[in-house]
């Protein structure tokens, strides 16, 4: 049996519904009792899955990577701290699209070491050229945001080095396209859900789902 075979056996052990479609397309807009039984079904999978499992998803592709990173926030796997942080570190944040972000775990987690990653993670990410494709893209904003989330919830000041006129972030040139409050209410829904609670977007989601098919 090879790596991936491994993998999808590790997905349909502890991921809900044997996969991570559900989560970022329809999980969302579920009926609230539907909503919280899958919600328990990730944090259960998630708390009782093996380290070398979670590794395995995060290295196996975009599917399997995207239902590791829910399965370690929703079960807020400290233990994984150190390969999260090897990789922001190592220039592999993981950053095309939200769901794919580290900075979903970082905030659940939600110590200072989880602050300082980011900061490790944007001293670097700030000096490079913008990166719009592919699946190893970078996640400036959404670490920034994250980390501004974190310093509110830590009582910390550690975004502040970053943000200000002439600063880091204003001179980087990606910033111009990116949203920071946006990408704030985003990681505070993704921690309510990821611990269980009702993300009150149903209603939102719906209505863009509607226009974009319109």
């Amino acid at each position: 049996m090879d790596d991936m075979d491994r993998a999808l056996r590790a997905l349909r052990r502890w991921s809900p519904n044997s996969g991570y479609r559900p989560l970022i397309i329809d999980a969302w807009i579920w009926p609230r009792p539907r909503q919280a039984w899958y919600q328990f079904r990730l944090r259960w999978g998630g708390r009782l899955a093996p380290a070398k499992d979670l590794n395995l998803l995060l290295d196996s592709g975009a599917r399997t990577s995207m239902a590791g990173i829910w399965l370690i926030a929703a079960g807020k796997r400290a233990d994984l701290r150190p390969r999260i942080e090897a990789d922001m570190l190592a220039g592999r944040p993981r950053g095309n699209g939200w769901t794919y972000s580290y900075c979903v775990p970082l905030a659940c987690l939600a110590t200072e070491a989880d602050a300082q990653i980011l900061v490790g993670y944007l001293e670097h990410a700030l000096t490079l050229p913008v990166e719009r494709e592919g699946f190893e893209t970078q996640c400036q904003g959404k670490a920034l945001a994250t980390l501004l989330y974190l310093d509110e919830q830590l009582g910390t000041t550690y975004a502040q080095r970053f943000l200000g006129e002439g600063g880091p972030w204003e001179l980087w040139p990606g910033s111009v396209d990116e949203d920071l409050a946006a990408y704030a209410e985003q990681i505070r829904a993704e921690v309510v859900f990821a611990a269980g609670g009702n993300p009150g977007l149903r209603r939102l989601m719906k209505q863009e789902r509607r226009a974009a098919r319109s």
